[in-house]
């Protein structure tokens, strides 16, 4: 079947990345009230230790200002007074720092929680996701979703909104602060924040399209680093290394250049802007007071606390608009998480009924991938319990299909299948796959042991996984490994021949012991001897459970009850081998004698030994 790649979201439906940033921080937001509201008490704590750790560090430079005003300009210093100073100077900025600490850990523990909980939701729900979404996904962009998109949100806790609501309630407790000691110079101070907000908007109208473009780029370089590495072999067999190099090198270079635009406006707009009207708010602050200094209604001690103040007041501003371009980074990243989340799940039934049977059957079904290309038209079949049903058809054909609407992978446009007569929709997911067991063409074999790869995950009984082996006629070649079950088979099953991987996915199908097996192109990719290891397998489930087995050669379904002939999504031809082989312009005949010429010219091809 031929898939399209869905173009990246911001170029869906016309839509520009400029639109995309418009969209920006929903989908985020959503996820941050979320945990915020989840982790309250510790925010709680949090909140807590920020204002003691404020209220510490304010407080040093008010007992500077007493100190120089009451006791170093009066040349008055006793040394109670003055100690008592001195150490509760030190006793606040240590406090400061150390309430500051606990602040960070506090913070920095509610975001790991978060990601935590946000990557395992992320990939339990991508793991419900119909089949329909991963024929146009890929791979490496659904990992840079679940990997770096969800590590971006853990930088909106720490590196934004840990540093802004620090600033921002130091900002309170420095203007507090201010207010008490001169109302006029507080005021001229306070012209800072309006100007720096308007450089924050600023900053955000003309880098928000290139964070996208950003963030968007680096997810499709994981997708084609992800799809070269799995597809060196024909990279190199084909010899198209060069244009693969090209093809990353555009994308490499494209992301190069929207990192660029982003850095060259923060380093124009953040930084180097507070900078320069920070200094201009403090010549606006020492005209002001010379002006009271002339008027004898200033202090010095009000001098050096403002100029204290105002190094503190101007730092958590930079550090605020610094933290904007994460913060960019952390919305788009958070809007493409939440876009996933939004994708609709795979519906299944509610009936948790096994299936005992066996039994299939389709009802005038009409299913198609895409909108008026049909693949089925008015399929009807009956499949009584404990059939053996083979499937053969050219490529296209609907054979793959067929399996894939059994397994429910994909809704029908128009009519129903049913299993033991009850509606297939209507089964439970747990209900279906105990029930129906899948032997794909291309088998997938994690790295872990064989008694993983078999068991996978469902805790199934020692007796039922050494049966399954046996069943697969692969539990000689097991005992004769070192370890047994417990060998470890390297990424791919690197350790197994292609023959043996496929007796391991049989294993895997059977040790759940269900009532349908389905087998697609099982023995397209194996040697003749272990084609004829399936054909004993399948002898002997033979009756035992319904076998639906799609074949290309046409040999492993010599013995089935029933053999259907498909093309273009129709059944052309139906019935057993002999019957088939009767039919003097049948597609079977065709196809049988056309494989038997293939193989008699093979055998011919052989060198004596």
């Amino acid at each position: 079947m031929t898939t399209e790649k869905t173009p990246p979201p911001h170029a869906q439906a016309g839509e520009s990345p400029t639109d995309n940033s418009r969209r920006q921080g929903k989908g985020t937001f959503g996820l941050l009230l979320t945990y915020v509201y989840r982790d309250k008490p510790l925010l709680i704590k949090v909140l807590l230790l920020l204002l003691l750790a404020t209220a510490a560090d304010v407080a040093g430079p008010l007992l500077a200002k007493v100190f120089i005003d009451d006791y170093l300009l009066a040349g008055h210093l006793p040394v109670w007074p003055v100690a008592g100073l001195a150490l509760g100077y030190v006793v606040t900025q240590l406090a400061a720092a150390w309430f500051r600490y606990r602040q960070t850990l506090r913070f920095t523990d509610m975001a790991l929680a978060a990601v935590l909980d946000i990557r395992k939701q992320v990939f339990a729900h991508v793991q419900q996701l119909p089949m329909a979404f991963f024929d146009q996904a890929m791979t490496g962009q659904l990992v840079s979703r679940i990997t770096n998109d969800t590590e971006a949100i853990k930088d909106l806790y720490v590196q934004f909104l840990s540093v802004v609501l620090t600033n921002v309630v130091l900002l309170m407790g420095i203007i507090t602060a201010m207010a008490l000691l001169n109302v006029q110079l507080m005021l001229v101070a306070l012209l800072l924040i309006p100007t720096v907000v308007g450089v924050i908007y600023l900053y955000q109208k003309l880098s928000g399209a290139a964070v996208a473009d950003s963030r968007q780029l680096r997810s499709d370089i994981n997708g084609t680093l992800g799809e070269s590495i799995s597809g060196m072999a024909v990279l190199q067999a084909c010899g198209l290394q060069q244009g693969s190099a090209e093809r990353f090198e555009r994308l490499n270079r494209r992301y190069y250049r929207a990192r660029m635009r982003t850095i060259n406006i923060g380093a124009a707009l953040l930084r180097p802007a507070i900078d320069l009207l920070s200094v201009l708010v403090l010549l606006g602050i020492l005209k002001v007071f010379g002006w009271q200094l002339v008027n004898g209604v200033a202090e010095v001690g009000v001098l050096y606390a403002f100029l204290n103040f105002m190094g503190r007041f101007t730092e958590p501003l930079a550090e605020i608009t610094q933290r904007f371009n994460l913060y960019q980074q952390a919305m788009v990243a958070g809007d493409r998480v939440h876009q996933l989340m939004q994708q609709p799940r795979q519906h299944y039934g509610k009936t948790g009924d096994t299936i005992h049977r066996g039994a299939l059957a389709f009802h005038k079904v009409d299913f198609g991938y895409r909108p008026g290309q049909p693949v089925f038209e008015q399929l009807s079949l009956d499949i009584p319990a404990g059939a053996f049903i083979g499937v053969v058809g050219h490529t296209g054909s609907g054979k793959s299909t067929l399996l894939n609407l059994l397994l429910n992978f994909y809704p029908v446009d128009a009519g129903n299948i049913s299993i033991d007569g009850r509606p297939l929709t209507g089964y439970s997911q747990d209900a279906l796959r105990r029930g129906i067991g899948l032997i794909p063409q291309e088998p997938f074999i994690l790295a872990g042991s064989i008694y993983d790869n078999i068991d996978m995950g469902r805790k199934l009984p020692r007796e039922k996984i050494e049966n399954a082996a046996r069943q697969a006629h692969l539990l000689e070649t097991i005992n004769g490994l070192e370890q047994g079950f417990d060998t470890r088979l390297g990424e791919r099953g690197s350790r197994l021949s292609t023959g043996q991987r496929q007796q391991l996915v049989i294993a895997r199908a059977l040790a759940a012991a269900p009532r349908i097996l389905l087998l697609d192109e099982a023995t397209a990719n194996v040697d003749s001897e272990t084609e004829q290891v399936v054909q004993r397998a399948l002898q002997a489930l033979h009756g035992k459970v319904t076998l639906i087995v799609v074949a290309h050669r046409l040999s492993t379904i010599n013995e089935a009850d029933r053999i259907l002939v498909m093309a273009h999504g129709e059944l052309v031809e139906s019935g057993s081998h002999r019957q088939l082989m009767t039919l003097p312009e049948g597609r079977y005949r065709a196809m049988y004698r056309l494989q038997q010429q293939a193989r008699q010219v093979e055998l011919a091809e052989q060198p004596d030994l």
